[in-house]
């Protein structure tokens, strides 16, 4: 029973800090960038210290080792001192140990990432995202069979953190110590795939270069909001493997209607509903006989809509709860994060992670909508 309420614990409150992070903090009001001669890149060196968050007991049972990892990532930033305000997009790599080198390896991760600075109390902090693919050094397979976490090389990375500043030398080295959560899985498209999350404490120098660059890479947004009103419609159909001895895929897929309300500059709030087709609960080890009665496919659920815009681009989170779940198998509690592009024409193109909790991956959704805004 204790350890049953620590677990829920600790999910209730990783997911009270990630609508904080959403919707609480406190941001400054920024102005749209511009591209020129002053574009230049920021280098970040990282190093990484930490334990992997075990949340099955054989994970707690394989946790051996600390995490210890390396990250370089560079920043598409701006000169002008009205700019340095602004969120600004980068990309980096990531070398990482994943707890217990012989049944799961090392990852190494290439990530785009999105830096927002924030105010907390007049102190300058910024909060990171970070979203790409990982390749993971050993998978599950015959051999190595203890390895449930990550059933295939190639995998997804994610990671949020919180940085600090403490200025070197004048602007140009800069400290900056943090601490990210990491998440590495594959989805479910290759079972099994409980997933490995990992926490690390790290510190970094930040080196302002002379190099410049084009420009592309800024981010523009309007200065003011327009329209308040957002409406969306996306269907986001996906794939996943409900257990290794299966031989197949299952086909799922989302439909969402959202609305949100944008409350200020580059954030809105809202609530929605999604219907779901999946078929995960009529399979194996959920129905292990022929003869047992095949659940109805189909389960609904209602969300919490948040999102940050960030120029075309919006990184969102969808915390909800079932409303029609015929498996008592299917959990109590869905969430949704992920990211999606908005094209001029109001056409959308979403990456997702459908999820129960934050620990249990079900399936990766690959969307297409169409957004409304008055």
């Amino acid at each position: 029973m204790d350890n049953y309420l620590t677990d829920w614990l600790k999910k209730i409150g990783f997911q009270i800090f990630i609508l904080l992070i959403f919707t609480c903090s406190p941001g400054l009001d920024v102005i749209a960038g511009t591209s020129g001669e002053n574009d230049y890149l920021l280098y970040n060196l990282n190093v990484h210290y930490g334990a992997m968050m075990p949340h099955h007991d054989l994970l707690a049972i394989l946790n051996e080792d600390r995490i210890k990892s390396f990250d370089l990532i560079a920043w598409f930033s701006h000169a002008n001192k009205e700019q340095t305000n602004n969120s600004i997009l980068g990309a980096g790599y990531i070398f990482s140990n994943l707890g217990n080198y012989e049944v799961f390896g090392n990852m190494h991760a290439a990530y785009m990432g999105l830096l927002s600075p924030h105010l907390i109390n007049k102190i300058p902090v910024r909060f990171k995202i970070g979203l790409g693919a990982a390749y993971a050094t050993k998978k599950h397979d015959r051999d190595n069979y203890l390895n449930s976490a990550i059933g295939s090389h190639l995998n997804a990375y994610g990671r949020l953190s919180f940085i600090g500043e403490i200025p070197v030398i004048e602007d140009k080295w800069i400290l900056r110590p943090g601490i990210s959560f990491h998440h590495i899985s594959n989805g479910i498209i290759v079972a099994p795939n409980q997933g490995l999350n990992l926490l690390t404490f790290h510190a970094g120098l930040e080196f302002r270069s002379g190099q410049i660059h084009s420009g592309a890479m800024l981010i523009r947004r309007e200065k003011k909001i327009r329209e308040r009103n957002r409406f969306t419609f996306m269907v986001a159909p996906g794939i996943k493997q409900v257990h290794k001895s299966m031989e197949h895929q299952i086909f799922t897929s989302s439909l969402i209607f959202d609305y949100s309300y944008i409350y200020r500059l580059e954030r809105s709030i809202g609530v929605g509903i999604n219907f779901f087709y999946n078929d995960t609960w009529a399979h194996f080890p959920y129905r292990t006989t022929e003869q047992e009665e095949r659940p109805v496919p189909f389960q609904s659920s209602v969300h919490l809509s948040l999102q940050r815009d960030q120029g075309p681009i919006s990184f969102i989170l969808h915390p909800g709860l079932y409303i029609y779940k015929p498996s008592e198998e299917t959990p109590v509690f869905t969430n949704r994060l992920g990211v999606k592009y908005s094209f001029r024409n109001n056409l959308l193109v979403q990456f997702s992670i459908k999820h129960h909790w934050f620990a249990i991956a079900d399936y990766f959704e690959w969307g297409i909508g169409y957004e409304l805004n008055w």
